[in-house]
């Protein structure tokens, strides 16, 4: 069983979509809360060339919900350059700090995924067991998993793979930070594949023999591309990391601040789709399994005997 690894690119982040001189309009992407924008909002901005960003205010909040860019509406924004259309701008606050096992990120969601996906292509070069993975970097998440619908209408994946989306994922009770890489059955809207998931689960039983820490959780915070694919028909699993202050939102401020993620719990993402990529390539089954794949014949008579 090859593994398609899917992580998106993309963050909520705003769109210049008009200007004139050093001032414009800027549509919000992705999802941002109104709430936010009650105050001015320190911005970075970008060209899609290589250019320098540049420092921009965000201002005069208008609700105007678009719903091709999940978007609630659109801000003034006055740059220290001259804007124009097509540039884009992304909440300025610094795009990595670590503090200890903290990592605070502009961009936790997905751009740690990323780079889970990367370490563990690194990882899985140096280790000697069979194993067949791809890697699908996607956009466009954020504004409705288009990136990935488009793969999945155009068959870009292999039917025989398993489809595995791995994201930073909203921090819940059943789903703590530091207590390890989540197994995701499903998202707010879909469950996912049981034979997808069996691999991720040869895995955790590897990890915990190993003294590395797991979760399994449904995470109901959103929906993630695995449902791009399982109702494309593909076999479907996901992982995700927990995700305090998801899409840079904390309860208890009404400022932008930086998505937190664990390096432990990243560290463990890395080692789990190791051991489930080798569990898939060599159709390996949990340990319990042979177990209880037959009631035994002693429980059979003895079912009979009882009727």
């Amino acid at each position: 069983h090859p593994f398609a690894l899917v992580a998106h690119t993309d963050h909520p982040a705003f769109d210049i979509t008009s200007a004139r001189g050093r001032e414009g309009r800027a549509r919000v992407l992705g999802g941002f809360y109104e709430r936010l924008f009650a105050r001015e909002v320190r911005v970075r901005v970008h060209d899609d060339d290589d250019g320098d960003p540049f420092g921009a205010v965000l201002d005069d909040w208008t609700r105007a919900p678009d719903v091709d860019h999940n978007s609630l509406g659109n801000c003034r924004i006055r740059a220290d350059r001259e804007l124009r259309a097509g540039q884009f701008a992304v909440i300025d606050i610094p795009s990595l700090e670590a503090r200890g096992d903290e990592l605070r990120l502009r961009a936790a969601d997905d751009l740690a995924l990323c780079a889970v996906i990367v370490l563990a292509f690194a990882a899985l070069k140096d280790d000697g067991r069979p194993h067949d993975v791809h890697a699908v970097f996607t956009r466009a998440e954020e504004t409705g998993l288009y990136g990935a619908r488009l793969v999945a209408e155009d068959g870009l994946v292999p039917r025989e793979c398993v489809v595995v989306s791995l994201e930073a994922s909203r921090a819940l009770a059943t789903a703590r930070p530091g207590a390890g890489v989540v197994v995701r059955p499903g998202d707010i809207y879909n469950t996912f594949s049981n034979d997808g998931e069996k691999f991720l689960r040869v895995g955790r039983e590897r990890l915990a023999a190993a003294g590395i820490p797991t979760q399994r959780a449904l995470l109901t915070g959103g929906t993630c591309e695995s449902s791009a694919f399982v109702r494309m028909g593909w076999t479907t699993t996901a992982i995700a990391l927990p995700n305090v202050n998801y899409h840079n939102m904390a309860d208890d401020s009404d400022e932008f601040v930086p998505e937190i993620v664990r390096l432990s719990d990243l560290r463990g993402a890395v080692a789990l789709l190791v051991e489930a990529a080798a569990a898939g390539a060599a159709d390996e089954d949990e340990s319990w399994w042979p177990d209880v794949r037959r009631v035994p014949e002693h429980i059979r008579t003895l079912m009979r005997g009882r009727q």
